[in-house]
């Protein structure tokens, strides 16, 4: 990798972190000790707002959020950015199509 390979990508991602103000965590866990409850509250320290996802938590707050059980459920006036997700490798394929179904304002996964 040459170093204009390497500032184009550091720019791609400047790009991505203006222009991301909401970020839906997929699987954002209640309990502080875990990665997907560090990296939303780094996050949520940062100034973004994050929306957490996890069905068996739906309705509940995680970081002063509401969780919701899924994409499809987060209001579209939310208006998210970014798709984070901490789940199984196996269950992202299915993720991220609902993602790019039901999230209108969606830039990056």
């Amino acid at each position: 990798m040459t170093e204009a390979d390497i500032i184009a990508e550091l720019e791609i991602i400047r790009q991505i972190k203006d222009r991301t103000h909401v970020i839906a965590v997929v699987g954002l866990s209640p309990k502080q000790d875990r990665p997907s409850w560090g990296v939303a509250r780094f996050l949520q320290a940062r100034g973004y707002r994050i929306i957490p996802v996890n069905p068996g938590h739906a309705g509940q707050q995680i970081l002063g959020e509401t969780v919701y059980a899924d994409l499809a459920s987060i209001p579209a006036n939310a208006k998210v950015d970014m798709v984070d997700i901490f789940r199984r490798s196996d269950a992202v394929g299915a993720i991220v199509d609902e993602a790019l179904r039901v999230l209108p304002d969606l830039k990056t996964i």
